[in-house]
C-alpha cells in the first residue's frame, strides 16, 4: 500500500464497508476508494454466515481494485461492541525520584497494565487513558513533561473475543496481508465524534445499528464502560412489516417514510409503492406507533446500560447518536430523547460533506488507522 493511505474494514452489524484513504489537508480525509455490500451480519455474538466472510471481504478489494503486495500489506479491522469487552482499571507507576515524565514512562506504565490483564478467550485490543494523577493527586490530561516521583492512571482496558480475532486473522492470511491492527470501533467513534475538551468530563455515545445498538461511555482517551443489545433499526423495519403485511423492502420503505412528530387523524396515511407496483395506504398513526414502541424499547435497554454503570442518576450527561438505525427516522432522535429524559445530539464525523450518523464508524475507524486517535 502506498505509504500514504490505509485499508480499513467496518464490521457492521448488517453491512460490510471498505475504505482507503489517506491524510488531506487541514485534517480531512482523502477517499481513495470505498464500497460496501450487505451481508447476514451478526447477531448476539454470533455471526451468522461466518464461513461467507472471506469472500464477501475479497469482493469488496476486488471492487475498489485493491492487490495485495507491492507494499499494501496491512490491513486495519474494526472490532464492533457484540465482540468487545472493557474493563477499567487503576495502575501505578514509580519513577524513583522527582523529574520530569517521559513518554516511555506512559509506555511502561500501559504495558504493565496490560500485561496483568491478559485473559484466556480474549485478547487485549488496546489500553487508553481515562485519566492521570500525579503527586499530591495533581490531575492530568497528559502527563508527559510534568514533574513527578509517581503516576497513577485510570485505564481503559479493550478486550476483543479471541474468536473473533482468530477468525479475521485467518481470512487476512489467506488473501496475503502480512500484517492486521485491530481497532476498537465504539472507541474510535468517541474519540472522533466527540472533541478532546467534551471528553474532559463523562459522555454517552448510543450507537444503533441495523440488528444491535452499543452504548459506551467515554472520558479521556478511553472508555470507562460498554454495553451491547442485540436490538436495532432493523427490528423496526420488521415490526412494520408484521404490523401491515409488508415484505421487508415495502417496509424498509415505510420506515424511511414516517415522520415521528406528525399527529394525524385516522383519515391520514403514507403511501407507498409495493414491490408489485401497486399503492399501499398505511395508516399514519398506527405506523408511527409501531415505529415508537421498538424506540421505547431500545430506549429502555439504553437506560438499563446507564443504570448499570453508575447506581446514582448522572444529571449533565452529553449523549451522542450515531449508526443508521434510528437516525434514518425523520423525528427518532427527538423520541429517543424523549424517552430517555435527555438531550441528544448526533454524533458525526468532522468532516465537509461528511456530517451524518451513518459515516461515524468507518471515518472514525480511518481516523483511528492514520494516527488520529
Amino acid at each position: 500500500m502506498a505509504k500514504d493511505y490505509v485499508l480499513v474494514i467496518d464490521i457492521g452489524s448488517s453491512k460490510l464497508r471498505c475504505m482507503q484513504a489517506g491524510l488531506g489537508v487541514n485534517n480531512t480525509f482523502i477517499v481513495k476508494a470505498s464500497a460496501e455490500i450487505e451481508y447476514d451480519g451478526y447477531y448476539e455474538g454470533r455471526f451468522l454466515n461466518e464461513d461467507n466472510i472471506g469472500n464477501l471481504i475479497t469482493g469488496l478489494l476486488n471492487e475498489i481494485d485493491f492487490v495485495v503486495g507491492r507494499g499494501n500489506n496491512k490491513i486495519y479491522i474494526g472490532v464492533p461492541s457484540e465482540f468487545s469487552s472493557v474493563v477499567s482499571t487503576n495502575a501505578t507507576y514509580n519513577l524513583g525520584e522527582r523529574r520530569k515524565i517521559k513518554q516511555r514512562d506512559i509506555d511502561n506504565l500501559f504495558y504493565m497494565a496490560g500485561e496483568k490483564a491478559k485473559g484466556e478467550n480474549v485478547e487485549i485490543v488496546s489500553v487508553n487513558p481515562i485519566s492521570f494523577k500525579l503527586d499530591e493527586g495533581r490531575t492530568s490530561l497528559n502527563p508527559v513533561g510534568e514533574l513527578a516521583s509517581s503516576i497513577n492512571a485510570e485505564l481503559s482496558i479493550i478486550y476483543a473475543v479471541k474468536d473473533f480475532i482468530e477468525l479475521f486473522n485467518r481470512i487476512v492470511a489467506g488473501m496475503g496481508f502480512e500484517s492486521v491492527e485491530y481497532i476498537s470501533e465504539p472507541l474510535s467513534e468517541g474519540l472522533f465524534v466527540i472533541t478532546k475538551e467534551q471528553r474532559e468530563d463523562l459522555n454517552m455515545l448510543i450507537n444503533v445499528g441495523d440488528l444491535t445498538t452499543n452504548v459506551s461511555f467515554v472520558k479521556g482517551e478511553g472508555l470507562a464502560s460498554l454495553a451491547s443489545f442485540s436490538i436495532g433499526g432493523g427490528h423496526i423495519t420488521n415490526d412494520l412489516s408484521e404490523a401491515f403485511d409488508l415484505t421487508l423492502s415495502e417496509a424498509d420503505k415505510l420506515k424511511r417514510m414516517i415522520v415521528l412528530s406528525l399527529k394525524g387523524k385516522n383519515t391520514d396515511f403514507y403511501e407507498l409503492t409495493s414491490d408489485q407496483g401497486k399503492i399501499l395506504r398505511i395508516p399514519l398513526t398506527i405506523a408511527n406507533n409501531v415505529a415508537m414502541s421498538r424506540i421505547e424499547i431500545i430506549a429502555s435497554a439504553v437506560s438499563q446500560c446507564i443504570q448499570l454503570f453508575s447506581s446514582q442518576y448522572i444529571p449533565y450527561l452529553p449523549v451522542y447518536l450515531t449508526g443508521a438505525g434510528i437516525s434514518q427516522i425523520n423525528g427518532g432522535r427527538d423520541y429517543l430523547a424523549k424517552c430517555l429524559g435527555r438531550n441528544i445530539t448526533y454524533g458525526v464525523p468532522p468532516l465537509p460533506g461528511k456530517e451524518k450518523p451513518k459515516n461515524a464508524s468507518i471515518y472514525s475507524l480511518v481516523s483511528a488507522a492514520l494516527g488520529g486517535n
